[in-house]
């Protein structure tokens, strides 16, 4: 089962929040009220803590970006979904790659996650580094994602992440239209 996941320093909190709860769980001490969401439409905290975890390598790298002369990049849903659903991919396929077996390129995948016209896309993808922070330094210290990052042509960022097997996955989708 694939775990979606977010939120750079709470990853321990994260994977406590995607353990279910079970009513024979006990710590010593006996509930006597339990915590229901007020709303059937809560966001499930897999969710918050996925996307708190992609919005804090947007913000590390429009940190990059500004310390480098470039504008920050704007949050973009399209590019999000090609990056998540490319994530996922690496992940069940256990493969790290900007192209799986029988997978379209990834600017092929851009497109078909509905950021279309584009004149420029690119992508970094890593595994293995528990935080953003770690991903992004890692990023930098490579020559052809820091290339990526510091592109000052490119204007929108999508991010994806996901654990496997306790392994974070990570993908930067980056375009401009």
């Amino acid at each position: 089962m694939i775990r979606l996941l977010g939120m750079v320093g709470c990853l321990a909190l994260g994977l406590a929040l995607l353990a279910p709860l079970s009513a024979s769980a006990s710590v010593g001490t006996t509930p006597t009220a339990v915590l229901r969401p007020a709303s059937p439409d809560v966001v499930p905290a897999r969710k918050l803590v996925q996307r708190a975890m992609e919005d804090r390598i947007l913000e590390l790298t429009n940190v990059e970006r500004a310390a480098n002369g470039c504008r920050a990049l704007k949050f973009s849903k399209k590019l999000r979904k090609a990056a998540r659903r490319h994530t996922v991919a690496m992940a069940v396929a256990g493969v790290m790659s900007h192209q799986l077996p029988g997978e379209a390129k990834f600017s092929t995948r851009i497109s078909r996650a509905g950021y279309r016209g584009w004149t420029l896309v690119a992508e970094n993808i890593a595994r293995g580094f528990s935080s953003a922070e770690s991903v992004m330094t890692a990023w930098m210290n490579s020559p052809s994602h820091r290339k990526n990052i510091l592109n000052c042509r490119l204007r929108d960022l999508g991010v994806g992440v996901v654990l496997q097997d306790d392994q974070l996955w990570w993908t930067q989708d980056f375009g401009v239209r």
